[in-house]
């Protein structure tokens, strides 16, 4: 029995129940009073009785037609919310998820349909989410395919020369086989890339924290890297810095986040010598680490993607020279696993400007 069969019957037994109340009340009061008094019913039902009879039926009617009015508006007010619940069920059922109730009255009502409202959102946060992680990995499979198809086929031209003889000479056969071992550790960093990219993105990578002093530990790498960038173009800076603040961290692959944004800033910048500038501060309970080049920035439409899987600003991915594309979604990788969040912003002077967040575990040199 539906609940909507079962409103209408107790709202018509509402009804009839009082009335038929009414009735035998009023036949054993009669018979008590012929009982005790002796009086002949009849003659007075015709002559004395006749108003208070019409006063109990007009009474009897008013009940009737009260309870009717009483049970339509009661009985509207549960069953319309039914309604707009079931037709909002049908609606997410039938795709629309973006259906949401638009339900107005301050009752018991007003709770359910806000919970359905979120239930509806996260459920459609969660398409979402299915659906950009589906997109996400046909653009890996697309990324893969390319970024190892170019070097593959690059290695089997240059071996089908040297089997073919267009090599003839000494010096064209060295070229030869330096471009296939280029070509070949090109692979190879892109396979390990993607290895460790897999590994972070199934949590399966071990890292080794330690308690570090990050301002002693930026200070440390820009030391013993500078000469090394220096030779490839970009000149390192550091503006800012903190004391005895340590975070939780693996040195090793925090190093490799760093590096990663470094290698970007001499792969993009159009300027004659990169320059990067480090800035590290503190803000509450976090650090915030600031890598600022000088180079041509990004459009503002694609500064959301860059830390996505293959992505690169290359779209045709025409010059292998600017990497596969992993570098940042692995740097995004190894951030979250330290707890922290990165992040992209076009720099108010112009380059691109990459900030890192890490949680403070604890200030000052005493343990």
């Amino acid at each position: 029995m539906t609940i909507k069969r079962r409103i209408k019957i107790s709202n018509n037994l509402m009804i009839v129940l009082p009335m038929l109340l009414t009735l035998v009340l009023g036949g054993i009061f009669s018979l008590i009073i012929i009982r005790v008094v002796g009086i002949d019913p009849r003659p007075m039902i015709a002559d004395r009785y006749h108003i208070p009879l019409l006063f109990l039926a007009f009474l009897l009617t008013v009940v009737y037609f009260t309870n009717r009015a009483l049970t339509r508006y009661v009985f509207r007010g549960i069953i319309t919310p039914i309604d707009i619940l079931v037709n909002g069920v049908h609606e997410i059922r039938d795709g629309n998820l973006e259906f949401r109730i638009d339900y107005g009255q301050k009752d018991e009502f007003a709770a359910v349909c806000a919970d359905f409202n979120e239930m509806a959102q996260r459920l459609s946060d969660m398409v979402n989410r299915q659906q950009r992680e589906e997109s996400g990995r046909r653009e890996l499979i697309a990324g893969i395919s390319h970024d190892l198809r170019t070097p593959l086929t690059s290695i089997k031209a240059y071996l089908e020369g040297l089997e073919k003889g267009v090599a003839t000479s000494p010096e064209m056969q060295e070229k030869y086989l330096d471009t296939i071992k280029r070509k070949t550790s090109d692979l190879e960093y892109t396979v390990n890339q993607l290895f460790l990219f897999s590994k972070l993105d199934t949590g399966n990578f071990p890292f080794h924290l330690d308690e570090v002093d990050i301002g002693r530990e930026l200070r440390c790498f820009v030391d013993g890297h500078e000469k090394e960038y220096g030779e490839k173009g970009l000149s390192l800076l550091f503006t800012k810095n903190v004391e005895s603040v340590y975070v939780e961290m693996d040195v090793v692959q925090f190093r490799n986040v760093i590096m990663n944004v470094l290698d970007n800033s001499v792969k993009y910048n159009d300027h004659e010598r990169a320059e990067v500038t480090l800035e590290c501060r503190q803000e509450g309970g976090e650090v915030r680490i600031a890598i600022t080049d000088n180079g041509p920035g990004v459009r503002e439409e694609a500064l959301a993607k860059l830390f996505d899987v293959f992505y690169r600003s290359d779209a045709s991915r025409s010059d292998p020279s600017r990497g596969s594309g992993l570098g940042l979604a692995i740097a995004k990788k190894i951030i979250e696993r330290l707890g922290g969040a990165i992040g992209a912003e076009n720099a108010s002077g112009g380059g691109l400007a990459i900030e890192i967040t890490l949680p403070i575990i604890r200030q000052g040199d005493n343990l």
